[in-house]
């Protein structure tokens, strides 16, 4: 990851002795809760945890293809000028 140009970076426990300035940890806290956030909505959102695929293979597909209906439905929105609710994946894709 690093010749490619990926630096990773963790809080480390409030007792370590060398830990990242306050600045740094808060940029940190930032970035990781709204990583959380997004996979949380969307993996209720788009039903993942209750997905009845066989193989990892199939998982990575079905998952795959909601996410693509939902930024088709995006596009044709953006296209069309026509409105539409971003927060309700389910009603957009099915």
């Amino acid at each position: 990851m690093r010749r490619q140009g990926i630096c990773l970076m963790s809080l480390k426990p409030s007792s370590y002795k060398k830990n990242w300035p306050a600045e740094i940890r808060r940029l940190i806290f930032r970035f990781r809760r709204r990583v959380e956030t997004v996979f949380s909505q969307l993996s209720g959102q788009l039903n993942a945890e209750k997905v009845l695929a066989k193989s990892f293979r199939g998982l990575c597909t079905r998952l795959q293809n909601k996410v693509l209906g939902h930024n088709l439905c995006m596009t044709f929105s953006s296209i069309f000028r026509s409105s539409c609710d971003i927060g309700k994946i389910k009603k957009l894709i099915f």
